[in-house]
């Protein structure tokens, strides 16, 4: 197989510069292992009150995509080359690494064995009833994804007796002095117990607090910590591409350092800003014109790194808005997410809708 520009994982980073290239006349070619897209930060809603989200936060690629879909996975790249889990080799003439991030203990952020959309729907379900049969939860992990998704248990299930333990002073790590408190106010006043300096790891079928000796006695535990790179692929030929954390190593144009053939963006790639899904989204539509105006002969500027800024519910009612300038909790600023958790935003920017339901 042959294909222009192949796209390898189809995250925020990789469907939009998909579709982006696409629109501009480049014909690309992308390769996930599920056979839909989704609007990740909308699953934790989905997981504690279906009705609100009703599986609006996925599509089939096939669905909307512009350009060609294989779903498989490569295990397997050179920098003119791709070989497919099934033996399948697919030469290419530039190459975006797209592949994202994972929690190894936690599939509801990131699914790890739903590849089907109906599956994945069912596994989201699954988790919802057994949320629902649930008296005590321990949240491990006290990020963005931690945080949000105390909220949202506390929110949309009271009666649950809910700690969320994190293993520092203060929740969501790099984020500013109002910003880390306001969300804890925000999550005290919804009935969360928060742990600080709390590090729980599982022993047997028990989680442990190191510090203390102590076992949770929670039914459900959710740990929301510790991202691994998906850069399996990567290691047979490419290992010198990597940094010392596993994610590739970009320039400015966000070109795999060294490689004439290879670009890398989204969570996967060492960029230097965080790892937001919007900001995959505005680095897949900046990739898409590098490459354009490369084709064409023409240069194009570097890629402006953007300040942290983001939108955290806590619940379906409350929130933290960090700006670069400013931290709010103003509901009508607030709302702007809670509508529907940016799901339509998301489609409309790859040319889509969401699914009616």
């Amino acid at each position: 197989m042959k294909t222009e520009v192949l796209i390898i994982g189809g995250g925020f980073a990789g469907a939009s510069v998909a579709q982006a290239l696409e629109k501009s006349g480049v014909k690309t070619t992308l390769i996930d292992k599920k056979d839909y897209f989704e609007v990740t930060f909308a699953t934790l809603r989905n997981i504690t009150d279906p009705r609100k989200t009703q599986n609006r936060a996925r599509k089939k690629y096939r669905d909307f995509l512009t350009g060609q879909f294989i779903q498989s996975s490569v295990v397997e790249l050179t920098p003119d080359t791709a070989t497919l889990v099934d033996g399948t080799e697919i030469q290419f003439q530039r190459a975006i690494i797209a592949s994202g991030t994972r929690y190894p203990g936690m599939s509801v952020a990131k699914p790890d064995t739903a590849m089907d959309i109906n599956s994945r729907n069912n596994e989201l379900l699954d988790v919802y009833q057994q949320l629902k049969m649930t008296k005590k939860v321990l949240v491990i992990g006290g990020g963005i994804v931690g945080v949000e998704l105390a909220g949202e248990i506390a929110y949309a299930m009271p009666n649950i007796e809910l700690t969320l333990a994190h293993n520092s002073n203060a929740l969501l790590n790099g984020f500013k002095e109002k910003t880390q408190r306001k969300s804890l106010e925000q999550l005290q006043n919804l009935g969360v117990k928060v742990m600080f300096n709390a590090r729980y790891t599982k022993v047997g079928d028990s989680y442990i607090d190191e510090n203390t000796g102590v076992a949770s006695d929670a039914n459900l535990v959710f740990q929301a910590t510790g991202t691994l790179p998906n850069n399996e692929f990567i290691k047979p030929r490419l290992a010198h591409i990597l940094n010392d954390h596993g994610y590739v190593k970009v320039n400015e144009k966000l070109e795999v350092i060294g490689q004439e053939t290879l670009y890398a963006l989204g969570d996967i790639a060492d960029v230097g800003e965080a790892k937001l899904g919007y900001l995959a989204h505005e680095q897949g539509n900046y990739l898409a014109k590098v490459i354009v105006n490369t084709l064409k002969g023409k240069s194009y500027k570097g890629y402006k790194r953007n300040p942290l800024m983001a939108l955290i519910p806590t619940g379906q009612k409350s929130g933290v808005f960090q700006l670069p300038f400013a931290v709010t909790t103003l509901n009508f600023l607030i709302g702007i997410k809670q509508k529907d958790l940016f799901i339509s935003k998301i489609y409309k920017g790859l040319g889509s809708e969401p699914n009616p339901h």
